[in-house]
């Protein structure tokens, strides 16, 4: 009897006897770890990850917009005044005949495209705009693990309760999808502990941040600006174009800001042969001004006015939005007299007239002349 007692309860004989059941609970407990952490690396690929992509992908426009705005190497962008003046200052540089006419006569779609050309510019090299989206992505991840170690009263007693309050702590930055959600959740026991998700999701954050940053570096400048929510092209547009409603004689655009205006207006008018205005009879190319004209005897003639001769006077009869402040003084800036004594055997091919007779002292500009006219002009 006494040797059966130290047989029973011996340590040795005692685990040798458990030992099948020890086994079997740690076969359980890892097998229970290892569904967690797999319905954790779920969560993190077909929840978390769309919708920290689509986080990105709303922030990058803007800090794009903001990041050219404050940039050296695109300074335009500060102010139309800027804009106006880097893009006048580049056409006067490359003193390139069909750009000017680009800009005279379809301003809109030359300033996009303008815009469009500087972003790519600015970004060509990948590495700055990289560096936004891994800015934008840290910032969010960091976010998402301040909600996950964030206590709560009494703590989620149910994975379902630890989703839903991640998820209500998160709605201001993150969009998680419903559908994916409700098939990861539909996975889980009501013994799952809330604690281990969390934990193994935390454990995924840093792969699943290495991974959305390799996807973002494979997509090419063109396609990533398409799939932006806020586009930077058309926010940079909005910020430097103003109305850029273009005047019907000689195309300076409109400088009312904001879309309420009642009247377009320009401070400074353009020579009118710009825009192919020659005079009805010897067929000579123009160079007066819209300022001038309105109070004058002039005449003029266009699809407006179904090739009918109409009095420069009577302009708001045909035009009744634009309002032409009269000058009869009024001169051209130097910057545009030396683009029209430059171009204009140029222009009068274009439009099948005469070269202009212009005055002799417009001759005698020189490029340095017409970039200092415009510095003045918008007070640079």
């Amino acid at each position: 009897m006494h040797e059966d007692f130290i047989k029973e309860n011996d340590p040795q004989e005692r685990l040798e006897k458990l030992k099948p059941q020890y086994l079997s609970t740690f076969i359980n407990r890892y097998l229970e770890k290892d569904c967690c952490q797999r319905r954790a690396r779920d969560f993190c690929e077909r929840c978390l990850k769309p919708a920290l992509a689509e986080h990105v992908n709303k922030r990058l426009g803007i800090r794009i917009v903001d990041d050219l705005s404050s940039s050296e190497k695109a300074s335009g962008y500060r102010s139309r005044a800027c804009f106006q003046l880097s893009v006048l200052q580049k056409l006067l540089e490359e003193l390139d005949f069909d750009n000017y006419m680009k800009y005279i006569n379809d301003y809109e779609s030359f300033v996009k495209a303008a815009i469009r050309r500087d972003i790519s510019d600015h970004y060509g090299n990948r590495e700055s705009v990289e560096a936004l989206e891994a800015e934008i992505l840290s910032n969010i991840i960091k976010k998402v693990r301040g909600a996950l170690e964030m206590p709560t009263d009494g703590g989620p007693s149910t994975v379902s309760d630890f989703v839903a309050n991640l998820c209500r702590l998160l709605q201001k930055d993150l969009v998680i999808p419903r559908d994916s959600l409700e098939m990861i959740l539909f996975q889980f026991t009501a013994s799952a502990d809330p604690s281990q998700f969390s934990a193994d999701i935390r454990d995924s954050l840093s792969e699943l941040e290495q991974n959305l940053a390799s996807e973002f570096k494979a997509v090419n400048m063109e396609e990533k600006l398409s799939k932006l929510q806020v586009k930077p092209q058309d926010e940079l547009f909005k910020r430097v174009f103003g109305c850029g409603t273009q005047c019907p004689f000689c195309g300076v655009p409109c400088e009312a800001e904001g879309p309420t205006h009642r009247k377009h207006f320009a401070s400074a008018h353009r020579p009118q042969g710009l825009r192919r205005r020659s005079d009805h009879i010897t067929k000579i190319l123009g160079y007066s001004l819209c300022s001038s004209d309105v109070v004058s005897n002039a005449l003029f003639s266009n699809s407006d006015t179904n090739g009918k001769l109409v009095p420069f006077r009577d302009y708001r009869q045909h035009y009744p939005d634009w309002l032409i402040q009269p000058d009869p003084s009024a001169e051209a800036s130097d910057y545009w007299k030396f683009v029209f004594k430059e171009f204009k055997h140029q222009l009068a091919r274009l439009y099948d007239t005469k070269p202009a007779h212009l005055p002799e002292d417009w001759g005698k500009l020189t490029k340095e002349q017409a970039l200092e006219s415009i510095k003045g002009m918008y007070s640079m």
